[in-house]
């Protein structure tokens, strides 16, 4: 089956648009920074895998493609760590923790030859060879980015009262289940995806980023109120 590339340039627009919308508007920049940050990582992973698809023998377009889809979990914990904590406090340096460990595989993935070993597309997925068995590291520390923002993200709902952070929580979180669960499930019952989950995911995290544009919307909206009000005192 020839790989369409119109799905992956959709929803790259939509993301790039809406990380262009929110870093050209209100808000706190501690908050809509990384926000902007996720829906960039989206969208570059999806025209990185047009140009994987436009060029399957450059395995170099593929590690590319892999280490900047690396970071999202590194932004999505950093995303909630100010959302609960503002710029300072233990889960911003667990934060700064994962966007190191991101850093450091990102330097892998660029420099071994051996991560990616072959692409091919189909439909609208791309399918990657990892022979090398660090493959499954990398796998490790993404479940657990992923899995940490649900945890940290359940946390700050139960903590804090401040009904906007806790509508901003709920976002992220809605958002990772609504792309992680119906990914695995596609990935598992779906036999001609198997073996392309990092594109399957990648796919269904338009859902992510819906709640992260609306995370944002939210975010507009309360700064704009506060600097209404303070203009009428």
């Amino acid at each position: 089956m020839i790989y369409s590339n119109q799905l992956a340039l959709g929803t790259a627009f939509f993301e790039l648009a809406a990380a262009a919308w929110a870093l050209n508007g209100p808000g706190r920049r501690a908050v809509v920074r990384p926000a902007a940050g996720i829906l960039i990582l989206l969208a570059g992973y999806q025209l990185m895998e047009v140009l994987v698809c436009a060029q399957p023998t450059n395995l170099t377009l593929a590690r590319m493609a892999f280490a900047d889809i690396t970071w999202l979990p590194a932004m999505g914990v950093l995303l909630i760590a100010r959302l609960i904590e503002g710029e300072e406090g233990r889960l911003n340096r667990f934060a700064q923790g994962m966007l190191s460990l991101a850093a450091a595989l990102t330097l892998w993935i660029l420099t071994d030859p051996l991560f990616v070993r072959g692409a091919t597309c189909k439909a609208v997925f791309a399918f990657y060879a990892h022979p090398t068995p660090f493959y499954f590291g990398y796998g490790a520390y993404y479940q657990f980015g992923l899995a940490a923002m649900l945890v940290m993200a359940a946390y700050g709902m139960a903590k804090l009262d401040d009904k906007h952070t806790r509508l901003h929580l709920a976002d992220v979180q809605v958002g990772t289940m609504a792309f992680l669960i119906p990914a695995m499930i596609y990935e598992i019952v779906a036999l001609k995806a198997q073996g392309a989950l990092p594109s399957v995911m990648c796919h269904f995290a338009i859902f992510l980023a819906v709640f992260i544009t609306r995370l944002i919307a939210r975010e507009r909206q309360a700064y704009e109120g506060v600097v209404h009000s303070e203009a009428r005192l």
